[in-house]
């Protein structure tokens, strides 16, 4: 399922991996898409038995305020025994995960 947002600034894709779901997102993604952001990320999460896995390659601009929902739904995620994990990155975002010492908690092997 691709969804777009109202600014066309990103694109997700959604699929399901066995017992996860696979969100694909594209584009500049900032505060202004942060609601599209948290829809599809949630939305996602609740159709996987065991978490989502992330491709953020073809992302070109990812701030703070990404990463803050990031975050959110790894919260929540682990409140219902499910994971979140960056598969691949931007070095965008590896460079804002890196400054903030968060990409771990997006490993394969994070702690629940």
């Amino acid at each position: 399922m691709a969804l777009p947002s109202p600014l066309n600034l990103i694109t997700v894709n959604s699929r399901r991996s066995g017992d996860r779901m696979v969100v694909v997102l594209r584009g500049a993604i900032d505060y202004e898409s942060e609601d599209v952001l948290r829809r599809s990320l949630v939305g996602a999460l609740g159709r996987s038995l065991r978490g989502i896995d992330l491709d953020l390659r073809e992302v070109t601009f990812w701030d703070c305020s990404s990463l803050n929902v990031l975050l959110a739904v790894r919260r929540t995620a682990l409140q219902e025994g499910k994971t979140v994990t960056i598969r691949a990155a931007s070095p965008v975002v590896e460079r804002v995960c890196e400054l903030t010492e968060t990409l771990p908690l997006f490993a394969a092997s994070a702690e629940r």
